[in-house]
């Protein structure tokens, strides 16, 4: 079995994906994770500027101050977590892979965003991730999901993207579990 380290969207909390992470691995280990940042009726894993951008430098550095801080989330066979990351969640999963690649066994990562344009991971062969990404999604650009697609292509990773007819928000057909659930069993 592994573990699920999962992380939630901005404004939101620890308990956010409790129902989607039993769904998707009902026996996993869950580890849930609350966001340091206050936001809006909830909290975050890291800020953003004003006009809603990343600076990407910035949530990394953030990671590795996580991992450095918080040694005890993550277990200690690390071929068995599995990273899994909603919105701003993803993006902070991006990070946390950009630190610590050989800590985290894949990622599945819904509604993300890339943390820069030019943005470069480090060597990651065969890394398995699962990109989700919304066709009407109001908050990313259509480009975002094949760029971070891209980037992980580019440092080795195995990378499947699927972009389904929804916002931001879950696929109105459950794609969101159940292409999640066919990926995790096939790694």
């Amino acid at each position: 079995m592994f573990t699920l380290l999962v992380l939630h969207g901005s404004s939101r909390d620890e308990t956010d994906l409790a129902e989607y992470s039993l769904k998707l691995a009902p026996h996993a280990r869950v580890i849930a994770p609350r966001g340091a940042f206050p936001e809006g009726s909830g909290v975050t894993f890291f800020k953003r500027r004003a006009d809603r951008s990343i600076a990407g430098d910035e949530v990394v550095a953030l990671a590795k101050q996580w991992v450095s801080t918080e040694p005890g989330l993550l277990p200690l066979a690390p071929e068995k977590v599995v990273v899994v990351g909603y919105s701003s969640g993803a993006v902070f999963a991006e990070a946390l892979l950009s630190v610590t690649p050989d800590m985290l066994a894949g990622a599945i990562l819904m509604r993300p965003e890339p943390l820069s344009a030019d943005f470069v991971f480090p060597a990651m062969a065969g890394k398995p991730i699962l990109i989700l990404a919304g066709k009407h999604d109001e908050r990313r650009r259509l480009t975002d999901a094949p760029l971070l697609a891209a980037q992980f292509e580019a440092a080795g990773a195995d990378v499947t993207l699927h972009v389904l007819d929804s916002g931001h928000g879950w696929a109105p057909l459950g794609e969101d579990i159940v292409l999640a659930r066919a990926w995790l069993a096939e790694i």
